[in-house]
């Protein structure tokens, strides 16, 4: 199957792969159609009853619609750091199974495909906002700074050496911001996230981070209007070596609620997901 994510400028479909989708970076300030690209995805893969769905959001706005089709939904800087640890743990137990097998790449029939979506990937990458807070009403603002800077470079650390090994462990990651920039999207992880849909953002900076270096000059921040809800670049597809320009659907809140109604039932529990260890998967012999 593919995800639709919109249409090229000539009315061909913008897809992508699905399963087996390198790692996705959806970039694009408020306004811009973001939050459309990114439910397209978490749409499409909801149809697959071969996908299970993790989130991370810690604005606790994006994912809330789609919660009773998510395997888990993290939404604080703790539960975040746990399901990473958890998805560490699941690629490692995948990979044994592979190498055990003499296999390359994850296959359905061996457990599902799992999708981790990421909005927003500078609020992982920050200061936790309640530890925050906390010290300012004790006073107790130095400590919490060190630590909170340590435990933030280890969780991108974490999330980089995911990325490396989760495709062909069978896990692609889908990671949104609205600040593209090289301090919010660390190198180990920018490397790793190969298809780049990019909505309108504010410099030409962020154009190299999302397209690569000189494409800022080369197309500018003008390249997608103000009013042009959705209009993007598609970078990194295997099919297109060059950035394609398109526009992403729009998807409404009675849209996801719909989709939620017909795929609730195909959600993973995140026992059957997680609990590999012991388990062996299904098609190993085959």
């Amino acid at each position: 199957m593919a995800i639709e994510i919109g249409r090229r400028f000539d009315n061909r479909p913008l897809t992508l792969p699905w399963p087996g989708c390198p790692h996705i970076l959806v970039a694009g300030e408020t306004g811009s159609g973001k939050s459309g690209a990114l439910n397209m995805i978490i749409g499409a893969a909801a149809a697959d009853p071969d996908t299970a769905i993790c989130g991370i959001d810690l604005k606790l706005v994006e994912q809330w619609p789609w919660r009773d089709r998510l395997t888990t939904c993290a939404t604080t800087t703790e539960t975040a750091d746990l399901l990473l640890v958890y998805l560490r743990q699941l690629i490692r137990d995948r990979a044994e199974f592979l190498q055990g097998h003499g296999l390359r790449m994850w296959e359905p029939r061996f457990g599902p495909w799992v999708l981790v979506v990421i909005d927003e990937l500078a609020e992982l990458a920050g200061l936790d906002p309640d530890a925050l807070m906390a010290a300012a009403l004790t006073g107790d603002n130095k400590d919490v700074l060190r630590n909170g800077r340590n435990a933030a470079q280890v969780r991108i650390a974490l999330l980089g050496s995911l990325a490396r090994l989760a495709r062909f462990c069978g896990v692609t990651i889908v990671a949104a911001t609205q600040y593209p920039s090289a301090e919010v999207i660390d190198q180990q992880i920018r490397t790793q996230l190969t298809i780049r849909i990019m909505l309108r953002v504010a410099s030409g900076e962020q154009i190299d981070v999302c397209l690569g270096r000189g494409y800022g000059k080369r197309i500018g921040v003008r390249s997608i209007p103000v009013e042009q809800r959705g209009g993007l670049w598609l970078a990194g597809h295997p099919d297109n070596p060059e950035p394609v320009r398109g526009r992403a659907h729009y998807v409404d809140d009675q849209a996801i609620a719909a989709r939620v109604d017909q795929t609730r039932h195909l959600a993973y529990p995140p026992e059957a997901l997680f609990n590999l260890t012991n388990q062996e998967p299904q098609g190993a012999d085959q």
